[in-house]
């Protein structure tokens, strides 16, 4: 016997039960089932109104009732709710995402949900076609050899839905070698307008603020984030303010754009347990794209952490945003997984 408990706050134990959650399902599966986004919800929660958490008890015997599901929804003004839904591994085949798709279904806001499927593992694939649920979004997950001698899981793009962007390989499929770095370069006009440092934690945050809101001005989720997201991430054991590059105005003190870059101590599934890089956000104020901006600070951000001595890089990035995916494809990057949003036609 199941069921579900729908929930606006999650009590302390219910947030480590979850946790523990998608830590055994990303073991078993090789992808983490919650982005960290959903994570830094679950530990320290949100603004009334904007989270759901849907927690699916199974009753075994006589034993209490245990998680054997989680779903969770963020909820923008004027957006579907964005969803993920995970089940633990032993308790699947059961019919518990079913469950829990319907249950997100029938809460959700006015303008309906959307679900994440990361990794394009075939149970997600498999009920969001059981729902008739079509593709509306794609994230690619890219990644770059840093260091030569460091193997890698193979590319687990095959058969993504990918607006015909296929796994980008060298021969017999092969991950490329590691390719030197060019220097960041900024034209004499620009060079002499900005200067590029490091974010300082207590004096930047609003002016940081400010510059990602433009940059991602037609982004609900980057461009949604507040001060409270940004003090969250400050407070995680990865933050490091060494390895925040933010282009300043000097006339102004404006930001004009930023590669923020983050440390994955686990390996991100890259590695067994060696740390690799991220690219974790670039943003470059619309005033100022066009001018070579935004590569320059992505080189200043992987050269960081190529001289960090970290074998591998990855990168989220929308599938639509092809000028993006084309500069990072000139920087070496290749395709590795995707992650698909589902909806209802």
């Amino acid at each position: 016997m199941s069921f579900v408990h729908i929930t606006g706050q999650l009590e302390t134990d219910e947030a480590e039960a979850v946790i523990a959650l998608a830590e055994a399902a990303q073991e078993h599966d090789g992808v983490a089932p919650l982005a960290e986004q959903t994570l830094l919800r679950v530990r320290h929660g949100a603004e009334t109104g904007t989270t759901r958490f849907h927690l699916i008890f199974e009753e075994t015997g006589s034993r209490p009732a245990s998680l054997a599901g989680f779903a969770f929804a963020e909820r923008t003004p004027g957006e579907p709710d964005a969803a993920e839904v995970v089940v633990l591994p032993k308790r699947r085949r059961r019919g518990h995402g079913s469950t829990l798709l319907r249950s997100l279904a029938e809460d959700a806001g006015p303008d309906g949900v959307r679900v994440w499927a990361h990794g394009r593992l075939e149970g997600a694939v498999a009920l969001a076609r059981s729902f008739g649920w079509e593709q509306v979004r794609g994230l690619l997950k890219m990644r770059l050899r840093l260091r030569d001698g460091t193997e890698a899981p193979a590319a687990r793009t095959t058969g993504a839905a990918t607006a015909g962007t296929a796994p980008s390989t060298g021969p017999s499929g092969q991950v490329p070698p590691a390719q030197a770095l060019p220097e960041p370069v900024l034209s004499d006009e620009v060079a002499e307008r900005l200067v590029i440092r490091t974010f300082r934690v207590g004096t930047d945050e609003p002016a940081w603020l400010k510059a990602n809101a433009a940059a991602f001005a037609d982004h609900p989720e980057q461009g949604g984030v507040t001060l409270d997201d940004l003090r969250q991430r400050q407070a995680e054991e990865w933050f490091d303010p060494e390895g925040f590059f933010v282009a300043e105005e000097t006339a102004t003190g404006a930001i004009a754009g930023f590669h923020w870059t983050k440390t994955h101590a686990d390996g991100a599934g890259l590695t067994d347990g060696e740390p690799v890089g991220e690219v974790y956000v670039v943003g470059v104020d619309p005033a100022w794209q066009g001018t070579g901006l935004g590569r320059a600070l992505t080189l200043v951000g992987l050269r960081h952490l190529r001289d960090r001595g970290l074998p591998w890089v990855l990168l989220y990035v929308d599938e639509e945003n092809q000028a993006a995916v084309r500069l990072y494809e000139s920087l070496g990057f290749t395709l590795w997984d995707a992650d698909v949003m589902y909806a209802a036609p």
